[in-house]
Formats: structure tokens, C-alpha cells, sequence
């Protein structure tokens, strides 16, 4: 008996022991909020053979692995994957903080600076990036994004899967945009955004997040960079300059500031100038520019959980070319001014609730005094204003096991301005004429918007919905207007929601269906514009008030499949859009210029299709050396006239083969891109079928330290002579503008952050 009891207390005493072991090799770390510091609960996590949910105090526990990664799975924080080094620190400290990325439940495209890990949603966006005076053309180095071009190098409207203009949602720091004041957006609202100030862009493809705007074809969002703070006063600072050979192109911006632990505020500064290219047939293209731009950005912490940020910023253009059009920008004032404030909560329901005011301000002018006229029959100036301005409000909601986002937002945009025309030669010689363009319009846009995060199983879902009310109005219609368009616009009640789930088949393999509505009132052009040439045949328009609402059905498939040394990326997508906006010649109407063929009125067709594909593949060749893919293209047409919708890009491919070398300070990079011939073209606006090109350029960067780096390059190496097929025409020759030829670029960038 003696023996048996001996024999029980040393079993149990290993027992105990194992278990201790056990108990102590297994490390707890609690899962934290990086904004609220509050515990994430019901994270789901593996490590290697090892899983489990974190608790509701936020932790879990493990045995750690060397080399390891431990992912982790959230309906508000996606998927992540985090690093062995990351993790044993963590472990250390017994804090893992991680950061709400709701974008990566979304079909979407993050541009952001990153430490060159390539990946299908991640596009390399250095310092040196910061340098570009147009957003418009930072865009265009995505396949999938088009640029309606007609100047040289200024003024670029993206093209997003054959959205254009007010289709596309372009916003900066959740509200902020701008209104062209051209009626031919020589300043459209990619044009205004200071990329200085720019630390990551993110591209929702499709009507899927309607929380900053009616996204009806897509969502480009600009984003700031989040404020940091120090515990002691600490400066901070970079500079970049870069000069290209072809057009005399220099560029260079600034940011100096200083933190502590309260406060960060930051002064802006860039300033760019051009002269006229020469295109790969050594002709000259009219592309001189000057612009520059000022800002400060400034962030106070009222307290441990309050904060509120004010940035404001001016940009001035004058006397840049645009041979597309019939006259050149003289002066481009613009005013651009948020304010916002959030507070975070703790050990409540509501975890967050951010209200903001915004509002820009641009003063434009135009003419044609400088241009080459043979002859010269009428001189014309110009004058407009636009202002859009608006607040916002959201509340942010983080339950167990969802997150919702609620709130209410009004935004106006209003434009006037007059055209004054002296008469040189004819029967009116000697006369002067003004028109309203604008009519002094406004449209006002009132909404309730929500979107809800949530999972089920292995399946993480995003519900989103907007309902918004739209009212128009002019306040100076001329008398040929109203012999028009009789009736005023009525107010409009849209309705756009969207519904899409991800889930994870495997480890490599991710998959997400998505399917939207979206619902757009017309524009302040496609409603009050009065007989001006705006569209990409010289045909003056006239708006519509009368025009219906259109509405986007779309459906997009994601596919993802990835390793350690691959990814490959496959996104389709299909649109039916009924009471689609266009227009349609009146042959009752005159034009008031007598160069314009005749007067289009915009109009609604009943039905039209787009649809298309994007295909992103990424091999690591090496630990070195990696090559990527990048391919996109779409189809658009008008199903009443069984005819190609106008302004749509061919299919578009890009290679691009780096490396990285000498301990990660060298990479080198060659480029390769293939744009197909565009055969589908709209006939009855003006278009003509664009060949093929091919261009390649070569681009390199040094770091010789962490504040210092050189990059230099050559663009179109080979001095092909091509155009992009949303390149305008150049009014005196109707030739589509040429690309630059051959151009050598040096930046030099200092960074003291």
C-alpha cells in the first residue's frame, strides 16, 4: 500500500510538472487596438500546429516558434500575418497592437509608401513620388487608370474602368474635393490635390464603399499622414528636387515641422515648372506650366482620447499650355481648408466618433491671347468660380464580433463665371459678347451612409448603403436655356448599397464576390452647362434639367492566390447601367462659335454595358531579384445604338523586372508597356482608332543613408513616337497630343524624419 501511494505521488508530481512546463512554455499576449487601446476580442489565430480565439480580455496564449509567422483573422482587422521578430517582441513586451484595415475586406488598390514589398495591393510610392504637380498622372502609372489628357503635362482626368468624371469619387482626407471651374477641366480635381501632402492613395474599384461619397464607378481616396507625437519637442523635415531633360522639367517640395507631446504641425511647400516637349518624332508639343503650392497641416491632442486637426493649402497655376483646347489657363487660384475632430472611447459600444468640415474655393481664369491663330477672329477670356464645401459626421461602432460605421454628411458644389468674346473679323466685328457658362448653379447633396462588418463562419462580409438627396438650382438661366429646358430640376432621391463577402479557401487562395447598386444625379455640366464645347468632340453642350438619375449595377469577382515567392491576382468585373448619361446632337439648335459643327444636349440611353478585367501576377526570382505583371482592360457599350461608349482605354500591359543589392541600398528596375490597339471607338463623338505602342524606361535609386537618396532614370528609352487614346486632339492640327520622346530625370531626396 505504501509502495502504490509512493508510486501515485511521484505520477502525480510529473503530472504537475509536465503541466508546468507546459503552462510555462505557452506565453500570453494581449491583442490591442492601436487607436482606442482597447483588447481585440475573438481574433482568430495559427500558429503552426497551434489555434485558437483570443479571449475577451483580448489575449491569447502560445508557444513560441522560432521563424514562425502567426496569423491572425479579424472582421474589423482582415487578415494579417505577423513576422517571427515582430512577434517575440511582442511577446516580450506582452502587447501585440494592431491597426483596423477595413480596406482590406474591400476590392481595392492601396497605393502607399511601403519598404519595396510588392504585392497586388501595394504600389511603391516614394518620397521622390511627392514631387508630381498633377494626381492625375501619379494615377497613370497603374494599369488600370487612364488619364484624359489635353495638355501635355497638366490637368489629367483619371479614367477608372471607363468612369469618368463625376462617376468617380475623388476625395482627400474622408470629404475634401474640388469642383473644376473650366467647363473643360483644364483644372480638374485630381489636378488640385497636393501630393506633397499625400501619404497613401486607396482605390475602391466599383460602388462598394459609400461612407466618403456616392461612389457610383469607384472610390479614389487621398490620404494624409497619421500624426505622430514625442514626448520631447523634436524637428523634423525633407526636401526633394528632381530635374527631367525633356521639357526642362524641374520639380521640388518641402516639409518642415515640429513635434511634441501634444502637438504636430507641419509647412508644406512645392513648386514646379515646364517648358514644351519634344515627342519621338522630335516635334514640339506645347506644354509649358508653373505651379506652386503651400500648406500647413497641423494636429493638437485636447486630450488622451480627443484630437483635432486643421490643414489648409493653396495651389497656384498660371500660363500653362493646353493646345487641345481653344484657349490656355492663364490663373488657377485655389483655396483647399479641413478641419476635423475625433474623439475615442473607451469600454464602450461606441468606439469612435469623428465629425469634420471641409471646403475648397477656386478662382479661375482663361484665354486665348496667346494662342497661335491664323486667322484671328475673336479674342476670349474666361472668368470662374467653383466652391464645394460640406461636413461630415460618423460614428464608429466595434461590437464582439462586428464593426459598424454610421453617419450623416452634406456637401454643396456651386459654379459660375462668364465668357467674354471681342469680335475681331465678320459682320460682328468690333463687338463684345458675354456668356454665362455656369448659369450660377449649385447642387446639394444631403446623405445618411452606413457600413456594416461582420462575419459568418469563414466569411468575412462588408454591407454598405447611402441614401442621398440631390437638389439643383440656377440662379442666373440665360434666356436661350430656359428655350430649352422649361422645367427646373427636380430633387432626386438616390439609393446605393452594396453587399460583398471574402473568405480564405486555403491558405494561398482568397476569394470575395461583390454586388452594388449605385445611383448618380447629373452633374453641374450635364445639367446647366450653356453652349460651350466641354466633351471630346468639338460639338457644344447644352445641360439637361430634365435628366434622370442613372444607376450602376456591378458584380465583381476577386481571386487571390499567394506564397512566399508568388501572388497572382485576378479581378472581374460586369456593369449594366440604366438612364446612362450622354449626349445626342439637336440639329434645332445653333451653336453660338462658329468652329463648333453644331449643339449636343445631354440625354439618358436606356442601357449600357461595361466590363473587364485586371490580372496582377508577382514572382521573387530570388532572394534579390523579382518581375511582376500587370495587366487591365475594358469593354464598354451603348446597348440603344449598338455602338462603343466613347472614351474608353485599350487593353493595357506592363512587366516590370528589379532587384534590390548591396544590402538593400541599390535597386535597379526596367519597365515594359504594351498598350493594344483601340478599335472599339465611338464614331459619332469624334473618335478615330488609336495603334499600338510599345515603350520602355529604365529607373534605379541609391540610399546611401537613411537620409539620403539619389534615383535617376530614363522614360521611353527606345524615343517611340506614340499617343495615349485618351490623348485629346490639338485644335490646329486634329492630331491626338504625342507622348514625350526620350527624357533623362535625376531626383535628389533629403529626409530628416
Amino acid at each position: 500500500m505504501n509502495f502504490k501511494q509512493t508510486g501515485m505521488k511521484k505520477i502525480l508530481i510529473v503530472c504537475f510538472l509536465l503541466l508546468g512546463m507546459q503552462a510555462y512554455s505557452q506565453q500570453r499576449i494581449k491583442l490591442q487596438d492601436a487607436d482606442t487601446g482597447e483588447a481585440i476580442s475573438y481574433a482568430h489565430f495559427v500558429y503552426q500546429n497551434q489555434k485558437g480565439t483570443s479571449t475577451l480580455s483580448g489575449e491569447i496564449a502560445l508557444e513560441f516558434v522560432p521563424a514562425e509567422k502567426l496569423h491572425l483573422s479579424h472582421v474589423n482587422y482582415g487578415k494579417l500575418e505577423i513576422e517571427s521578430e515582430v512577434l517575440r517582441e511582442a511577446i516580450e513586451s506582452g502587447v501585440l497592437v494592431l491597426t483596423q484595415s477595413y480596406i482590406s475586406l474591400l476590392p481595392a488598390t492601396v497605393i502607399a509608401r511601403t519598404d519595396r514589398k510588392a504585392k497586388s495591393d501595394i504600389m511603391k510610392v516614394r518620397t521622390s513620388d511627392k514631387l508630381s504637380h498633377d494626381a492625375g498622372d501619379f494615377l497613370s502609372q497603374s494599369a488600370m487608370i487612364g488619364g484624359i489628357r489635353k495638355s501635355g503635362s497638366y490637368g489629367f482626368d483619371p479614367v477608372l474602368r471607363g468612369f469618368k468624371y463625376d462617376q468617380l469619387n475623388l476625395v482627400m482626407d474622408n470629404g475634401l474635393s474640388a469642383s473644376a471651374a473650366c467647363p473643360n477641366r483644364m483644372d480638374p480635381p485630381a489636378s488640385q490635390i497636393p501630393m506633397s501632402m499625400v501619404e497613401q492613395v486607396e482605390i475602391i474599384k466599383g460602388p462598394h464603399s459609400l461612407r466618403f461619397g456616392n461612389a457610383f464607378g469607384g472610390s479614389i481616396h487621398f490620404k494624409s499622414a497619421p500624426a505622430s507625437f514625442s514626448e520631447a519637442t523634436k524637428a523634423f523635415g525633407r526636401a526633394s528636387g528632381s530635374y527631367e531633360s525633356n521639357g526642362n522639367i524641374f520639380r521640388t517640395e518641402a516639409l518642415a515641422g515640429a513635434k511634441g507631446d501634444f502637438y504636430n504641425f507641419g509647412v508644406y511647400a512645392a513648386y514646379s515648372e515646364g517648358d514644351d516637349y519634344e515627342d519621338g518624332n522630335g516635334a514640339k508639343t506645347p506644354s509649358g506650366f508653373n505651379r506652386r503650392n503651400i500648406g500647413i497641416s497641423s494636429v493638437f491632442k485636447l486630450s488622451d482620447n480627443q484630437s483635432i486637426k486643421l490643414s489648409a493649402n493653396n495651389n497656384f497655376a498660371k500660363d500653362v499650355d493646353f493646345p487641345a483646347l481653344n484657349m490656355d489657363l492663364r490663373e488657377d487660384d485655389t483655396y483647399l481648408v479641413n478641419l476635423a475632430h475625433k474623439i475615442t472611447f473607451k469600454n464602450s459600444g461606441i468606439s469612435s466618433l469623428s465629425t469634420s468640415f471641409y471646403g475648397s474655393f477656386v478662382d479661375h481664369s482663361m484665354d486665348n491671347l496667346t494662342k497661335d491663330l491664323n486667322p484671328r477672329m475673336v479674342n476670349a477670356i474666361t472668368l470662374a468660380k467653383t466652391k464645394n464645401y460640406g461636413g461630415r459626421s460618423e460614428a464608429s461602432f466595434q461590437l464582439k464580433r462586428t464593426s459598424l460605421f454610421a453617419g450623416i454628411d452634406y456637401k454643396a458644389e456651386e459654379a459660375e463665371g462668364n465668357r467674354t468674346r471681342e469680335m475681331l473679323m465678320g459682320p460682328m466685328a468690333g463687338k463684345t459678347l458675354q456668356d454665362n457658362i455656369w448659369q450660377d448653379s449649385k447642387i446639394s447633396k444631403m446623405a445618411l451612409f452606413g457600413e456594416y462588418h461582420f462575419s459568418w463562419n469563414e466569411f468575412f462580409f462588408v454591407a454598405s448603403s447611402r441614401l442621398e438627396h440631390n437638389s439643383a438650382k440656377s440662379r442666373e438661366k440665360t434666356s436661350e436655356f430656359t428655350g430649352v429646358n422649361e422645367k427646373n430640376p427636380d430633387n432626386k432621391l438616390n439609393l446605393s448599397a452594396s453587399i460583398g463577402a471574402t473568405r480564405d479557401v486555403s491558405e494561398q487562395v482568397r476569394m470575395g464576390l461583390w454586388l452594388g447598386r449605385a445611383e448618380r444625379s447629373g452633374s453641374l455640366t450635364e445639367r446647366f452647362i450653356n453652349f460651350l464645347p466641354v466633351d471630346v468632340d468639338a460639338y457644344e453642350r447644352i445641360g439637361n434639367t430634365n435628366l434622370k438619375s442613372e444607376v450602376n449595377y456591378q458584380l465583381d469577382y476577386n481571386f487571390t492566390w499567394k506564397t512566399e515567392r508568388s501572388e497572382l491576382g485576378i479581378n472581374l468585373f460586369a456593369s449594366v447601367l440604366n438612364d446612362y448619361i450622354s449626349a445626342r446632337i439637336r440639329d434645332d439648335l445653333s451653336p453660338r462659335l462658329a468652329t463648333a459643327p453644331g449643339v449636343k444636349q445631354y440625354y439618358n440611353i436606356d442601357k449600357a454595358v461595361l466590363r473587364g478585367f485586371e490580372v496582377f501576377w508577382y514572382q521573387k526570382v530570388s532572394a534579390s531579384i523579382y518581375h511582376q505583371l500587370n495587366i487591365a482592360y475594358t469593354y464598354g457599350k451603348n446597348k440603344d445604338a449598338n455602338t462603343a461608349l466613347p472614351e474608353i482605354p485599350p487593353m493595357d500591359l506592363r512587366y516590370a523586372l528589379g532587384g534590390t543589392f548591396c544590402n538593400g541600398k541599390f535597386h535597379p528596375e526596367i519597365t515594359v508597356r504594351h498598350a493594344l490597339q483601340q478599335n472599339r471607338i465611338a464614331s459619332n463623338f469624334g473618335e478615330s482608332e488609336t495603334p499600338s505602342f510599345t515603350i520602355a524606361s529604365i529607373k534605379a535609386s541609391y540610399n546611401f543613408s537613411e537620409k539620403l537618396s539619389l534615383m535617376g532614370g530614363v522614360r521611353n528609352v527606345f524615343d517611340e513616337a506614340y499617343y495615349e487614346h485618351l490623348n485629346r486632339s490639338v485644335v490646329s492640327s486634329n492630331q491626338a497630343i504625342y507622348a514625350p520622346g526620350r527624357s533623362y530625370y535625376l531626383t535628389l531626396t533629403i529626409n530628416l524624419m
